[in-house]
């Protein structure tokens, strides 16, 4: 009797041991089930890919140096938040791990973040929702209260950093060994505006007014400025965009030449301008005046509209949207032209090394 409900005893003990022994091999070795080898806990991970370019080439391991992830739940609660930088983002490897599976979360990317250009809230997992996260550009206030508009009143005139953004909710995940991998593809808010006025002598004689760094002054208008979560534009003051940098320098051009004839070099004074995000929906304006005269050399009410002349003209094989080719430029080269007397030669007008005639479009 005894011996009976002693086996009895060890063949319960043998398959609790046996189940133990599978249920720890299902939980922290995934051997028998699809590696042959190894630790079958899953790291989480999420790779974020810049091809959004005119390239149409993945340089994210080239440019971008910080990113940060957000994590929103169906509720839209932030469950999750992390931060990577520095050169770690320059491996072509670079993934960044997570704690959670980022295959069930509404994921939010904002890359190149930095307090001297933007602003953006403090969040906190259990405790933020999407809709707290909003971006701001970072620009001066300037009151005057006799403006009949708000031209000049918010100033925007620092080099910004360039800044993506991506998104991504319950995306598709791949598994490479024991990584689960999630991917954010980012898309550039930022541009880098090129105003080049270029002296011309028509005449062969001499100059009567030198073009110099203080002739002219350039400004952008445009109420780009405040981003939603999804990268949507927020209502906004009308930003006034200054250059960060005015300096004199020899540009070349074709706008002159023959058909056979090489670009030709011209004395021109150079401004680089920062903006934030182009939308196609929005009608931005470019002013360049005469400093002592206050009188308006060049001006156009809706660069949008003039940028769509060369995408149509020099893109035409690519098919982009109008939107599409705005995310996908980043820098515009624009060339006017004065002549010895300081006063627009109203011929052509040379953009990213197009020459377009003013004739064809409405400024």
């Amino acid at each position: 009797m005894m011996k009976r409900i002693l086996t009895a005893i060890q063949e319960k003990v043998d398959k609790l041991l046996l189940l133990t022994l599978l249920a720890g091999a299902i939980t922290s070795c995934d051997s028998i089930l699809d590696y042959d080898e190894g630790d079958c806990s899953i790291e989480y991970c999420v790779k974020f890919k810049y091809d959004y370019n005119m390239e149409e080439v993945d340089v994210f391991a080239q440019q971008v140096r910080t990113v940060t992830l957000y994590a929103f739940d169906d509720n839209n609660n932030l469950v999750y938040q992390k931060t990577d930088q520095g050169e770690l983002l320059g491996d072509k490897d670079y993934a960044m791990t997570v704690d959670i599976d980022p295959s069930k979360f509404h994921l939010i990317a904002w890359a190149g973040l930095n307090d001297e250009s933007f602003a953006v809230p403090l969040l906190y997992p259990q405790q933020s929702q999407i809709e707290e996260l909003k971006v701001k550009t970072l620009r001066k206030a300037v009151t005057r209260a006799e403006a009949e508009n708000e031209k000049g009143n918010y100033i925007v005139e620092q080099e910004l950093h360039s800044l993506w953004h991506g998104e991504v909710k319950n995306g598709p995940a791949t598994r490479s060994g024991n990584q689960q991998i999630s991917t954010v593809s980012l898309v550039k808010n930022t541009n880098n505006i090129r105003i080049v006025v270029a002296q011309v002598n028509r005449s062969d004689g001499p100059v009567t007014r030198a073009l110099t760094a203080e002739t002219f002054k350039c400004e952008i208008y445009d109420d780009n400025g405040y981003m939603d979560y999804d990268n949507s534009l927020l209502n906004d003051n009308l930003l006034t965009y200054k250059p960060f940098v005015v300096e004199p320098e020899s540009v070349s051009s074709r706008a002159f030449s023959d058909t056979d004839e090489p670009a030709k070099e011209y004395n021109a004074v150079i401004s680089e301008i920062s903006v934030a995000r182009l939308m196609a929906n929005k009608t931005p304006e470019l002013t360049i005046v005469n400093s002592d005269t206050q009188e308006t050399l060049f001006h156009v009410s809706n660069l949008v509209k003039f940028l769509e002349k060369l995408q149509l003209e020099k893109y035409k094989d690519r098919h982009y949207t109008l939107q599409e080719y705005l995310d996908r430029e980043d820098a515009y080269s624009m060339i006017v032209f004065v002549d010895e007397k300081l006063t627009l030669i109203k011929t052509v007008v040379d953009v990213n090394d197009w020459i377009i005639q003013i004739n064809d479009i409405h400024l």
